[in-house]
């Protein structure tokens, strides 16, 4: 039977509305809403992104597994220009790569400049929006490739991106990455979740409403999570074709593996790049340049006899998602 009042969770919330403490009826699942993207990747976020090197030979593998010589090659994010440089060097005929923000753009011009690609590596300031329109691209691309990955895995807009660069591509062109499932799992997050909400009173004053004024029950925690907090399995949904994506509700479930307080669920995504070569968005280890999502709910205590069953879909948007959960203990 489904049990939401042991768990006692917030009501949903969005980025664009309050965060209420109150508990929703019994028929109510827990609920947690990804709201759009929210511009262009700030420089010091970029700098920690492409020092993050395991991040980037995944896709160097992936490139030198898809990239033959001669190739017409298409990149959306060109960021400070590090894949449109690989892809050069690689072996491509020539690169086109696309970043929408002007400061960036600037920076890709230099680094084009500085490593002697300029004659192979033409850089676009657009939306990919315009791509198409634009007359600036006059060849099928072999290969599109694209690190527009979020922590929330489709938050920097990676759908929309493949909706409009399809109509670019060669037939049976190669695509980076190619698939995405997203993940998720029941956590503890004792001695963190008191850093960022007010879980008791202060010296016997209730401060519980500044809880309320909070616009989201969705954090982002840049530590790893150690193994002893994660209370149930993993569930993952099918896998997404991203060149082909057609959204779907799907239902996972996950047993709960120990006895421990609840705090709410941990969220990921895995991209494939290419055959056997994976990267996710999770926060495993110091050094990578990822963030943990957690969707809080009010905190609960819940033991292995439990399951957790969660439902997902793609917003319309395809910037983020809907998920509902509910903690179940058997009949």
């Amino acid at each position: 039977m489904t049990n939401p009042s042991q768990s006692n969770p917030h009501t949903p919330t969005t980025p664009n509305a309050p965060h209420s403490p109150a508990s929703p009826s019994p028929a109510q699942p827990l609920q947690a809403e990804r709201g759009r993207a929210t511009g262009d990747l700030p420089l010091k976020e970029h700098i920690l992104m492409v020092n993050d090197v395991s991040r980037g030979e995944k896709y160097l593998e992936a490139m030198k597994a898809k990239i033959k010589p001669g190739d017409i090659v298409l990149e959306v994010g060109t960021g400070a220009g590090l894949l449109a440089c690989l892809a050069a060097k690689l072996g491509a005929k020539h690169v086109y790569t696309v970043e929408q923000s002007p400061e960036l753009f600037r920076v890709a011009c230099k680094t084009v400049e500085q490593n002697g690609l300029a004659d192979k590596v033409t850089l676009i300031n657009a939306n990919s929006r315009e791509l198409k329109d634009s007359g600036v691209i006059k060849q099928p691309i072999d290969v599109f490739v694209t690190e527009t990955i979020g922590t929330q895995g489709l938050d920097e807009g990676i759908l929309n991106i493949f909706a409009d660069v399809k109509p670019l591509l060669a037939p049976n062109a190669r695509i980076i990455p190619e698939t995405v499932q997203f993940k998720h799992c029941l956590v503890n997050m004792s001695g963190i979740r008191e850093q960022l909400e007010v879980m008791n009173p202060i010296l016997g004053v209730d401060l519980s409403s500044l809880n309320a004024e909070l616009q989201s029950n969705n954090h982002f925690w840049m530590h790893p999570i150690e193994m002893w907090r994660e209370l149930s399995t993993t569930a993952g949904t099918p896998i997404f074709d991203l060149l082909d994506f057609e959204s779907q509700e799907s239902i996972q479930t996950m047993q709960i593996t120990r006895d421990n307080v609840c705090d709410g669920l941990l969220n990921w995504s895995e991209f494939s790049l290419s055959h056997s070569n994976t990267i996710e968005t999770r926060y495993r280890h110091f050094g990578n340049s990822w963030a943990n999502s957690i969707y809080f709910m009010d905190r609960c205590f819940v033991t292995r006899a439990q399951t957790c069953t969660a439902t997902m879909r793609v917003n319309d948007d395809r910037l983020g998602w809907v998920l509902n959960w509910t903690i179940k203990t058997p009949e």
